[in-house]
């Protein structure tokens, strides 16, 4: 769903069906954005949002949860914030919340 909005608002996107398959990913070449959520498998948000700022440090994060079982959204996402993430979405958000998101990081990229 993620994917077809960005590239439905003129994004390039690349996906990762995990954490571990993004650090790979984030190891072998630059992106303009990260947008990751916090609970994934393999290897966390948390983890992933590391990673990209030990590599990548100047590339602008977008952290989403919607929370679990042990985890609640809201430390989930203050979790994010903390290790670099500059921008935490709560799910559900609405699409404009997103694309807003997007624009207000990359306002030179925006199609």
């Amino acid at each position: 769903m993620l994917r077809d909005l960005l590239r439905a608002a003129g994004h390039e996107v690349t996906e990762a069906e995990n954490g571990r398959v993004a650090i790979a990913c984030l190891r072998s070449a630059r992106y303009d954005l990260l947008v990751t959520d916090v609970l994934l498998p393999e290897a966390d948000g948390t983890e992933v949002i590391k990673v990209t700022a030990t590599l990548h440090g100047d590339m602008p994060i977008i952290a989403m949860s919607g929370g679990g079982r042990e985890l609640p959204a809201v430390v989930a996402l203050a979790l994010t914030e903390a290790v670099g993430a500059h921008r935490a979405l709560f799910k559900p958000f609405r699409d404009t919340e997103l694309l807003a998101a997007v624009d207000d990081l990359l306002p030179e990229k925006r199609p």
